[in-house]
């Protein structure tokens, strides 16, 4: 009976974790590409943000009490972009894209989309009520693809201020969000 009772948990907890993988297609992804070649990962998450945070509250600087007001409701940026000129396969990053592109996204919403010149970036959002929990940008440029995923309580025109600050490639097209409203 002990091992029925064991082996039914153990089924039940699986089935509980996978569901959770697949629901977040960015995460498996970036855990796949992690170590390829040509590939740039960057993942920054929550204790930096509260270090950050500490150091913000002992600085009078304004820059720095915004960034401290932004990353305080922040859990994790997590970066991965592929460099062609960096892989040692020329096709793959035709493969990348259409696999960036068949990303199954159907909890996010399309917030715009830059096209310049050989650069295009979406920026997508998703919501739980009214609050942004993720921000998502798909870049996709001549010799290089991937995204940013900022997840955490985000403000938009916050993101925008830091992304100045810590100049991360890519966020400063946020920007054109607040250009955009301005417009409207």
């Amino acid at each position: 009976m002990k091992k029925t009772a064991l082996v039914i948990t153990a089924l039940l907890w699986l089935g509980l974790m996978i569901p959770v993988s697949a629901q977040n297609p960015v995460k498996k992804m970036f855990e796949k590409y992690n170590a390829g070649e040509g590939f740039t990962v960057v993942s920054i998450n929550k204790d930096l943000f509260n270090l950050l945070v500490e150091l913000g509250e002992e600085n009078e600087s304004t820059e720095i009490k915004e960034v401290h007001d932004v990353i305080e409701g922040l859990d994790n940026i997590s970066i991965l972009m592929y460099d062609a000129k960096k892989g040692s396969d020329p096709s793959f990053l035709a493969s990348f894209r259409k696999e960036l592109e068949s990303l199954k996204l159907k909890d996010f919403s399309e917030l715009m989309m830059v096209k310049e010149q050989d650069e295009e970036v979406k920026f997508l959002i998703r919501k739980e009520g009214e609050k942004i929990n993720e921000l998502l940008l798909l870049v996709n440029q001549v010799d290089e693809a991937g995204f940013i995923s900022i997840t955490g309580d985000i403000d938009i025109k916050s993101i925008a201020k830091i992304s100045r600050t810590m100049n991360i490639q890519g966020l400063e097209n946020l920007e054109k969000i607040n250009e955009k409203a301005k417009e409207e």
